[in-house]
């Protein structure tokens, strides 16, 4: 059982023009994440490109992804499905191909039936796998939000060691924390980059922000400043947190990503159809945000 801290990458899946993956672009992407210092990897996420790549496609990328981490950090897989079923398969693909745990969602699609029926679905789903099991609450497309006493419930569920919390709402994350007092065996991440700081002030284990694609290092700065309380460094690391955030303001956030990392010539910016790349405008506005950071 790994420790679950730190900065975690939810990394992008580089993809080919037909959307086979790109498996150069996506070694080069993982070691410099590596080489940067991060603390593990949140890999076919909702920032991977999961929900919407081919099932082969999926399984090739976690297979490529664990040879070229070798058991260096954790390797984090997402196994969001509309179904329990759907979920358990995706664990099992992820169990063969090398995964370390998995990062599980309420089943997405159907309108959830509330608290009880999540939890069935956790317990379910951590039956059939011997991995550790993450929870992953991403209401923005799930259409669920998990309250912080369901979560404290399903952490009670054996292989659930920590969570994920992509709600972007600061207050349900104090909420989520407190209901976890005194669990100090549930480590507690949130997804979003800006509050990632003050998130580990107020306890938390770590983030899983999307901009450490692009730039690891000034989260990894983030995180050792808020480990330490050192809240006037803090202060001075949040204008470039913002400033990188500024990158998915250009259209939707995972071909801004990859648009980004295109410009430094890691990957190409293709995506999952419908997405649609940039415009040149807009590829320029995130051109000038990288050059104002001095990444390009």
């Amino acid at each position: 059982m790994f420790d679950l801290h730190g900065i975690v990458p939810p990394v992008v899946t580089p993809l080919n023009a037909d959307e086979s993956l790109d498996e150069a672009g996506l070694e080069r992407q993982l070691s410099r994440l590596v080489d940067a210092g991060v603390h593990g990897m949140f890999f076919l996420g909702s920032t991977g490109e999961e929900p919407s790549l081919r099932d082969a496609e999926r399984a090739r990328a976690i297979a490529v992804a664990a040879r070229v981490l070798n058991g260096r950090i954790p390797l984090i897989v997402g196994t969001m499905a509309s179904s329990t079923a759907r979920a358990i398969d995706n664990i099992r693909t992820a169990e063969r191909q090398g995964a370390d745990a998995v990062a599980v969602t309420p089943p997405h699609y159907y309108p959830s039936g509330g608290a009880d029926e999540q939890i069935a679905h956790y317990r379910a789903c951590a039956a059939a796998t011997g991995l550790p099991v993450i929870i992953y609450n991403i209401p923005s497309t799930t259409k669920v939000n998990l309250a912080a006493e369901t979560m404290a419930r399903i952490a009670d569920i054996p292989n659930v060691i920590g969570l994920k919390d992509s709600s972007a709402d600061f207050l349900h994350f104090l909420r989520i924390l407190a209901a976890m007092k005194g669990r100090p065996d549930i480590r507690c991440l949130i997804g979003s980059p800006a509050l990632t700081g003050a998130a580990i002030l107020y306890g938390g284990n770590g983030g899983v922000p999307g901009v450490s694609n692009v730039d690891p290092q000034t989260m990894l700065d983030v995180y050792a400043a808020a480990t330490a309380g050192d809240v006037v460094r803090l202060r001075e690391l949040q204008p470039r947190v913002h400033a990188l955030v500024k990158i998915s303001s250009f259209g939707q956030n995972i071909v801004c990503l990859k648009t980004a990392l295109e410009l430094m010539g890691i990957c190409a910016a293709h995506c999952t159809a419908p997405m649609q790349p940039l415009s040149p405008e807009k590829r320029e506005g995130v051109a000038g945000v990288l050059r104002d950071l001095d990444l390009l």
